[in-house]
C-alpha cells in the first residue's frame, strides 16, 4: 500500500486534500480508484489507512478509515552532519539514511569538501534534497520526513548540537584503537529516547584541525573498523550500528 504525507495535523472527521504531485502519481502511475486505500502520515505522526473518495488527477481526497498505531521511528533521534558529497552520492546518501530512519541530516562546510554549495543555490539544492527524503520516508514508511538544514561552517554545527546525549565523530585514524572504547560504551548504553549526532567528512576526510575542534567541544571519536570507509558508506554503518541497538531488545 502507497504511504503519504499531508501537511496538517488530524481530525477524525475530516476529509484531506493530497498536493497535486501526490494525485497525479496516485492516478496516473498507481492507478488508484474510488474506495482504493493508502497509508496517509500528518504533521502530527498519526498515520491513517485512508479510503479514495475522489480521484481526480490533479486533487484526491481521502478520508480516514483505520488508525496504524504502531510507530516505524527509531527510539533514538539520530543526527548525520556531513559535508556536501558530489552530485548523485549525496542524493545516494540521503536517500538511505532516510530508509534506516535518521531524524535529522546537517550538511556544513568544512575544510576538505570539494562539492562546494554556492550561496544562491543553497535553497534551490535544499528544495530537491527534501524531495528525496519525502520519496524516501513515504517508501520507507516512516512516520516523519527528516529535516535537513544546511550550515556554512564546522563551528556553526557544533553551536546546534549542544543538547545532544551523545556526540560522535568518525576518524578514519582511529582504526588502530582495536578496542573502540567509544563506540562501544555508546552501542552498551540504554538508548531508548536519547540524541546522537555523528560527523562525518567528505570525500577529503576531516582534517586535524577539525577533529581538534570537535573533540574540545566533547565530540568523541570513534572507529568504523579496519577499512576505509567511502564518504558515502562511512554514515549508513554506523547508523546501522545505532539503529540495531536502539531497535531490537
Amino acid at each position: 500500500m502507497q504511504q503519504y504525507f499531508v501537511n496538517k495535523n488530524f481530525n477524525l472527521n475530516s476529509e484531506y486534500e493530497l498536493s497535486k504531485e501526490d494525485s497525479n502519481h496516485i492516478v496516473r502511475v498507481m492507478r488508484k480508484n474510488i474506495n482504493d486505500k493508502v497509508f496517509i502520515v500528518f504533521n502530527d505522526e498519526i498515520k491513517y489507512i485512508c479510503n479514495i473518495i475522489d480521484n481526480n488527477i490533479d486533487r484526491v481526497i481521502v478520508e480516514p478509515f483505520e488508525k496504524v498505531e504502531e510507530s516505524n521511528e527509531l527510539k533514538t533521534k539520530i543526527t548525520v552532519a556531513i559535508p556536501p558529497l558530489k552530485n548523485d552520492k549525496i542524493e545516494y546518501l540521503l536517500q538511505k539514511l532516510t530508509e534506516l530512519g535518521v531524524f535529522n541530516i546537517i550538511l556544513f562546510n568544512s575544510e576538505r569538501n570539494i562539492a562546494k554549495i554556492k550561496a544562491d543555490k543553497i535553497n534551490s539544492k535544499l528544495k530537491r534534497w527534501d524531495k528525496i527524503l519525502k520519496e524516501a520516508a513515504e517508501q520507507s514508511k516512516r512516520n516523519i520526513i527528516p529535516t535537513l538544514s544546511y550550515v556554512n561552517s564546522l563551528q556553526e554545527l557544533i553551536n546546534t548540537t549542544t543538547n545532544m546525549d551523545y556526540k560522535v565523530v568518525a576518524y578514519e585514524k582511529e582504526s588502530h584503537n582495536k578496542n573502540n572504547e567509544n563506540l562501544k560504551a555508546l552501542l552498551k548504553d540504554d538508548l531508548n529516547n536519547k540524541s546522537i549526532i555523528a560527523v562525518f567528512g567528505s570525500e577529503g576526510g576531516i582534517s586535524e584541525n577539525e577533529i581538534n575542534i570537535l573533540t574540545k567541544s566533547e565530540f568523541k571519536m570513534v572507529s568504523l573498523g579496519k577499512r576505509i570507509l567511502r564518504a558515502e558508506t562511512a554514515p549508513l554503518y554506523l547508523v546501522s550500528c545505532i539503529a540495531y541497538f536502539s531497535e531490537f531488545e
